[in-house]
C-alpha cells in the first residue's frame, strides 16, 4: 500500500466493523454488567416472551378446531374478528 493511505487510517489489517476495538476488548465489554447490557437483555427477554405467546396462540388456533369454526361460522366470531382487525390497524 502507499504510505499516504496507511497514514490516513487505511491500514491493510484494520477491520472497519470493529470500530477500533480488538477482539479482547469486545469480549471484556460483553462480560461487563453495564446497565446498557442489562437493558439489552431485558429487551430480548420481552421479545422472546412475545414470540412464545404468539406461537402458543397460533398453535391453539391451528390445532383446536372450535376456534377457527367460531371465527368463520358464528356472528359473534365474525364481530370479534372484525374488531381485532380494526383495533390492530388503529393501534399502529
Amino acid at each position: 500500500m502507499e504510505r499516504s493511505k496507511i497514514e490516513k487510517g487505511h491500514h491493510p489489517h484494520h477491520d472497519i466493523e470493529s470500530h477500533g476495538h480488538n477482539e479482547q476488548t469486545l469480549c471484556m465489554k460483553l462480560d461487563n454488567s453495564d446497565p446498557q447490557w442489562a437493558f439489552i437483555r431485558k429487551v430480548y427477554a420481552i421479545i422472546a416472551m412475545q414470540l412464545l405467546l404468539t406461537a402458543a396462540v397460533a398453535a391453539a388456533v391451528v390445532f383446536y378446531r372450535p376456534i377457527p369454526h367460531f371465527f368463520a361460522k358464528t356472528t359473534p366470531g365474525l364481530v370479534a374478528y372484525i374488531f381485532i382487525i380494526i383495533f390492530t390497524i388503529l393501534s399502529t
